[in-house]
């Protein structure tokens, strides 16, 4: 048995169709994020978790329990929001300690667990201070602070970093992380950034149009993914079509050449296929006359440099594209407008069938 666990929830607004039944579950200690476009049903579902919405069917269990019919204040449930929602006739600390006063603990250990916290979250220094004094970024994590006071069951954090600047947004990632490794607390977070995804998850839950498309670890979810809607949102990606010649040894017609792709061993003789390719996989090469007809050869149409790595865009002969990483030295040799030929290794193209 998980520790929460979300058993066939749906959720409909009349006729509109919010969750189709689903299933989740979190280990304890675990950290899981909803990752989706808007509308795609993410916060709807922390929301039914929280005891803010209420599902149309369904049960949310912590430890077997069936909480669906508790409000949100009986669930031991912590929230996070976008919006930090800080007291703001309360200082820092006030923000801290309103919880665990409601809850009636003892003030030497409602002490003792403030001051704890606040070392957690290294803002020592501004417990004294009004959430107008604070920075978004401190402002957040005295929000995180506060949601975690009463030793939450489970941690909901819904877009809490949406808010705030790209540079700000990757520190107070990691922080979020390191506080609910150290504190072992149980999370649900949810995102539609893809990187924050990734970079913060022990697994992702990607959703699209109120279903669940895949579960995975974060290195399944990018390397590995399940649908077409998986491939094409998480991550930059190439996409090419063909048609698999001889699927025992695993052969791929695309732009005219013939392709030897793992993905498509044991797939049907003249299958339609897509190829979802990632741009760190792809080798570019000069063309002269001994490897001419070899490689997939194309222009370099768009440049863009990205720091450590300059990110080019080579387009096919029949117009396809192809999107390639390459470091600053090597990209320097392939100049807006050259030309240039890419070889695909067999085990990079994830294939995905195309619906007749």
């Amino acid at each position: 048995m998980s520790y929460l666990e979300m058993q066939n929830i749906t959720k409909s607004y009349g006729a509109n169709t919010a969750l189709e039944p689903l299933n989740l579950s979190l280990e304890r200690g675990e950290l899981v994020t909803l990752l989706g476009p808007s509308g795609c049903g993410k916060t709807t579902l922390l929301r039914i978790v929280a005891g803010f919405t209420v599902p149309s069917s369904g049960q949310v269990r912590i430890e077997g329990k069936d909480l669906t019919a508790l409000p949100p204040s009986r669930r031991e449930m912590g929230m996070v929001f976008q919006a930090y929602s800080l007291f703001p006739n309360l200082t820092a600390e006030e923000n801290v300690r309103f919880g665990l006063r409601v809850r009636g603990m003892a003030a030497p250990l409602r002490e003792k667990r403030v001051d704890a916290l606040f070392e957690l979250i290294g803002l020592t220094e501004a417990r004294k201070r009004f959430p107008h004094q604070l920075s978004g970024g401190q402002q957040q994590r005295i929000a995180l602070a506060r949601a975690l006071a009463p030793q939450p069951r489970v941690l909901l954090l819904d877009e809490p970093l949406s808010a705030l600047d790209a540079r700000v947004r990757t520190g107070l990632r990691d922080e979020i992380r390191r506080v609910q490794r150290e504190t072992q607390t149980t999370a649900l977070f949810v995102t539609h950034d893809q990187e924050e995804a990734l970079a913060i998850s022990d697994r992702v839950v990607v959703m699209n149009k109120g279903r669940i498309e895949q579960i995975g670890t974060p290195e399944d979810i990018y390397r590995r993914p399940a649908t077409p809607f998986v491939a094409e949102f998480v991550g930059t990606v190439s996409r090419l079509e063909g048609r698999i010649l001889e699927p025992q040894r695993g052969l791929v017609e695309i732009a005219g050449h013939s392709l030897e792709v793992r993905g498509a061993l044991g797939r049907t003789e003249g299958e339609q296929v897509r190829l979802y390719l990632r741009p760190e996989s792809l080798s570019l090469h000069h063309l002269d006359a001994a490897n001419t007809g070899t490689m997939l050869e194309g222009r370099i149409t768009e440049r863009s440099f990205l720091g450590s790595i300059t990110r080019l865009t080579l387009t096919l002969k029949n117009s396809d594209t192809l999107t390639a990483d390459l470091q600053g030295a090597e990209a320097e040799g392939f100049p807006l407008g050259s030309s240039a030929g890419v070889k695909i290794s067999p085990d990079a193209p994830q294939v995905v069938g195309i619906p007749s």
